[in-house]
């Protein structure tokens, strides 16, 4: 009996560690190169308002939509218009960094990098209109 009770406790010990591993991703140009698209983007006028969903206001037609961004371990980007081509096309290119593991610089303008786990690159972009809005971009890897 006492050896039936260990092999369960056991057991339910292993599945509840392997929920607790911590993502173990790394912030840091070679860990953030890579291609992603803008999945969302989110507003909040002041530091009390709500955040509103801002994707479509932001990126009104379709042919912005699945746009892709390709970070490189180098330091530049390439942005593509890719999927539905837009007229003139949106393609560019342009350099990035990161400063410490808090704020990337993407073309001299630099933003708080509000979490990365290897998979969203989420942060907040600095050019607002008001103190305290804040406009907020998820870029997913492709």
């Amino acid at each position: 009996m006492k050896k039936t009770i260990f092999i369960i406790f056991s057991i339910v010990f292993l599945f509840s560690c392997n929920g607790d591993k911590k993502n173990n991703c790394i912030t840091s140009a070679a860990a953030i190169a890579g291609s992603y698209k803008v999945t969302a983007v989110t507003y909040k006028a002041s530091a009390t308002s709500p955040e509103i969903n801002y994707f479509d206001q932001l990126y009104p037609d379709a042919c912005e939509k699945d746009d892709i961004i390709t970070f490189s371990a180098n330091n530049t980007y390439v942005f593509s218009d890719a999927g539905v081509a837009c007229v003139p096309s949106g393609n560019d290119n342009g350099t990035w960094s990161l400063s410490g593991t808090t704020s990337i610089v993407i073309d001299g303008y630099t933003a708080e990098l509000e979490s990365f786990d290897c998979k969203k690159l989420v942060f907040i972009n600095p050019n607002t209109q008001t103190a305290g809005d804040r406009l907020k971009l998820t870029l997913t890897r492709q």
